[in-house]
């Protein structure tokens, strides 16, 4: 949730893979890796709604989502970016910090079942903004560690950590955790 994206966005202003670090489009080589080398696996991409610093995006939390500047000019040019240029078969979003209005997700994901380059193919999870996961999506991530324990008529998955405290790393991380 830093807004660091690991392929050359119009939209990150440097903060991207190919202008610091590694130099690269780590995607694009990611993409064509995956689709040469094995065909019968699916491409697919992870994307976080919210970056937790940027300044666009507490701005618009500071006026209760009243406004979306950082959707208008991150968000959503992201996501389109990722779509037409690597043309993924699963959309991972990550985001419940805010309404689903306010992230445009119908918007993007009416483009991206009917207009897009993948609209024939694509699925996505139900991340899209609070109050969806669990009743919207290709497939249902819900919450973490999320075990329905009987037979559920719409696809679903496990997200899980490895940590029971934290998705990063922990130093101090005891085994039991």
């Amino acid at each position: 949730h830093e807004g660091f994206t690991n392929w050359p966005s119009n939209v990150s202003f440097g903060w991207n893979a190919m202008d610091i670090g590694p130099n690269r489009d780590l995607v694009g080589d990611l993409a064509d890796a995956i689709r040469k080398t094995t065909p019968h696996i699916h491409f697919g991409l992870y994307h976080s709604l919210f970056e937790w610093f940027n300044p666009l995006y507490l701005g618009d939390k500071e006026k209760e989502f009243q406004r979306n500047h950082f959707v208008t000019t991150k968000t959503m040019p992201e996501l389109v970016e990722l779509v037409e240029n690597y043309q993924p078969d699963i959309i991972w979003s990550d985001g419940s910090t805010g309404p689903d209005w306010y992230w445009n997700s119908t918007i993007f994901l009416a483009w991206l079942f009917n207009d897009s380059p993948v609209k024939d193919t694509v699925v996505v999870n139900d991340r899209w903004g609070d109050g969806i996961s669990c009743k919207h999506g290709s497939f249902y991530t819900c919450s973490d560690r999320y075990n329905p324990e009987v037979v559920q008529p719409h696809k679903w998955e496990n997200c899980m950590t490895l940590d029971k405290h934290s998705w990063g790393y922990r130093r101090n991380a005891q085994v039991s955790d």
